[in-house]
């Protein structure tokens, strides 16, 4: 019997994905027709042959089901209830496996954005301060009224020069999410929410607040003009960086001296302590524990800035999804000198060790779309009083893709 091995789900995967990107399924992906070769051959050595999809299309519409209704075996380190697209669109495993192949559109399109705001903030004097403010900017709003985006191209112009990248970054809302000429966005998460064949609004697939498909009962009403981010950006941005600022903002409320995307994101956060010891923060936010591991590259933290205690986080949801979620990170687990961790528990180790108990957080921002103001907030002013370091060639941790070696928290 052969096995679907993970090689060749990366491949379907891949296949998948440059579908969406080209908007149609024919001319068939080079990728998606010898995945679908080998899913054929799968069955024919299973002695099923007439369960085999009959067509590239038949197939495409058994990539929505869950692998258990494949009828082939998996491999074991796929979860049997994943499905590898999700009302048309590749879901977050598809989207790990087909960076595990080798790159994907989704990729690149944030690889191509992020080199050019690094060799922008190269080239400026206050460069880190603006590379940390556009990419916070981003995070907080993944969805922008047409006001809004023509207030942050305002403010991101003068002074700072990145009106233009905001262009790259975000698209006029597509048709398909509007439900009765009216866009929503997801209360947990808040970006744009999906709208199902029963013209329900339901959670998107990348939400990993709430499952994929839910109807949503409580949902934010958007304008008919909004703006939604890119799906690269969407996806390599914006979904794990939720996880970055919130526990940026947790670590910051402990008194502790904590840098966000150090020297233009070489990793994600800097903390240093009072008796000087430094510890380095990188956020990692895969569904799939094992791809997790296979992408994190020779090096999972750079080196510098130097740090003394390294730590790989981990979304805190994810364990809710996978229980065993960090059980089977350490099974395949090869690094000693860095060590995975949920960022609750980061939260608690640096707590213990700065002695508090009782730690009042500061109120936060409200990220939500439903506020406008907050995009001129976020944005005008001062780029920050701090003395900014000199970016080079070190500093180019922009591009997140696991294709690069480097693994993506997205």
């Amino acid at each position: 019997m052969i096995k679907l091995d993970i090689p060749i789900l990366e491949q379907i995967s891949a296949g998948l994905i440059k579908v969406q990107a080209q908007g149609k399924l024919y001319p068939y992906p080079q990728n998606l027709q010898m995945g679908y070769d080998k899913v054929v051959l799968a069955f024919l050595v299973s002695g099923k042959p007439g369960d085999a999809p009959a067509s590239i299309p038949e197939f495409y519409e058994l990539c929505e089901q869950p692998f258990e209704e494949w009828g082939v075996e998996i491999d074991s380190e796929i979860d049997e209830y994943d499905t590898l697209l999700f009302l048309g669109e590749p879901t977050e495993l598809a989207i790990e496996l087909a960076e595990a192949f080798g790159g994907s559109v989704l990729s690149q399109e944030q690889s191509k954005i992020a080199t050019k705001l690094f060799q922008h903030c190269q080239s400026h004097s206050q460069g880190v301060q603006i590379y940390t403010k556009f990419r916070k900017f981003i995070i907080e709003h993944p969805v922008l009224s047409n006001q809004e985006f023509v207030e942050a191209k305002g403010s991101f112009g003068l002074g700072i020069g990145l009106s233009d990248l905001l262009d790259e970054c975000y698209e006029p809302a597509p048709s398909c999410y509007q439900l009765k000429e009216n866009f929503y966005a997801c209360p947990y998460c808040q970006a744009l929410a999906s709208i199902n064949q029963q013209e329900q609004v339901i959670a998107n697939p990348s939400c990993n607040r709430c499952p994929p498909g839910r109807r949503l009962k409580r949902k934010v009403k958007l304008p008919p003009d909004c703006l939604k981010l890119k799906r690269g950006i969407e996806r390599f941005w914006f979904y794990p960086g939720r996880a970055e600022i919130r526990l940026y903002q947790k670590l910051t409320d402990l008194g502790l001296e904590v840098e966000l995307y150090p020297e233009c994101d070489r990793y994600d956060l800097r903390i240093k302590f009072e008796s000087g010891e430094v510890w380095a923060l990188d956020l990692k936010d895969y569904s799939n524990p094992y791809l997790l591991v296979k992408n994190l590259g020779d090096e999972p933290i750079p080196s510098e800035p130097e740090w003394d205690v390294g730590y790989i986080v981990i979304p805190t949801e994810r364990k809710k999804d996978r229980p065993a979620y960090l059980k089977e990170l350490k099974s395949r687990w090869r690094w000693e000198n860095v060590k995975p961790v949920f960022d609750d528990a980061i939260f608690a180790l640096a707590k213990k060790k700065v002695g508090k108990r009782d730690v009042q957080p500061r109120a936060s921002s409200d990220t939500s779309p439903t506020k406008s103001k907050q995009s001129k907030a976020g944005v005008r002013g001062d780029t920050g009083s701090t003395k900014s370091k000199p970016l080079d060639s070190k500093s180019a941790k922009n591009d997140k893709s696991p294709a690069k070696n480097k693994g993506r928290k997205t």
